[in-house]
């Protein structure tokens, strides 16, 4: 995390839903559709750090924490 508020992201698939894992917060989310993986992502970290919804911008890149050096 940086200070213009920018989120890494690191996704992956289980149970047939997509698990979202915020290093920079150390917390996750899940989702059944891909399509609204960014706007759950924004909106944890939004209630998460009370950081506005609106200026938060992620990465999201497929991998496994453990796998990924995170």
């Amino acid at each position: 995390m940086t200070g213009d508020h920018h989120f890494e992201v690191v996704a992956w698939r289980a149970d047939r839903r997509l698990t979202l894992y915020v290093p920079g917060i150390e917390a996750s989310t899940t989702v059944d559709d891909p399509r609204a993986a960014e706007d759950a992502v924004r909106d944890l970290i939004a209630d998460l750090t009370g950081v506005d919804r609106g200026v938060i911008t992620c990465d999201i890149r497929l991998g496994r924490p453990w796998r990924s050096g995170i």
